[in-house]
């Protein structure tokens, strides 16, 4: 899957330029951001950006249902405030992620590296997470899920 992403300075022409693009074959969605939304240098965003950005977006399509009768739809608000903190988080945080769907409807984020391991569970409303690096140990049952709290913990596990 591409993504394709155009600049409009002129917002009265968003309405017919959305529909033009939503006739072509071949187009899944079309969504807007907000120039408040899109980072500063989205033209510098490298691998790992991309591949957690695409990943995100796939999941975000899951339906109740997705991994057996039990398993929920990823939380919206889980999905919001990750790609939120991952367009404001610097390239080399991002390397050696993997990003999965919970059962519970949550954002799994999973990283080995050559000297830590972590797990960070993204509810809607919290981060839930462990790290093992250099022989020790962190857990957390819960800390409030900000942009600042997640690329605290990035920034420990490759620190």
């Amino acid at each position: 899957m591409a993504q394709l992403l155009v600049t409009v300075n002129d917002n009265s022409q968003l309405p017919r330029l959305r529909t033009a693009i939503r006739q072509l074959r071949g187009v899944e969605q079309v969504a807007m951001l907000h120039k408040m939304e899109v980072p500063q240098a989205v033209s510098s965003r490298g691998k790992a950006h991309c591949e957690l950005l695409e990943r995100v977006d796939s999941l975000e399509r899951l339906a109740d249902g997705w991994d057996g009768a039990d398993s929920k739809a990823i939380v919206p608000q889980s999905i919001r405030k990750f790609k939120t903190a991952i367009a404001k988080t610097r390239e080399e945080l991002l390397q050696g992620w993997v990003l999965f769907p919970d059962a519970h409807g949550y954002l799994y984020l999973d990283y080995t590296g050559s000297n830590a391991v972590a797990g960070i569970t993204m509810t809607g409303e919290r981060l839930i997470y462990f790290f093992r690096k250099d022989g020790k140990t962190v857990k957390n049952d819960g800390t409030a899920f900000t942009t600042r709290n997640l690329l605290s913990i990035l920034e420990r596990v490759h620190g």
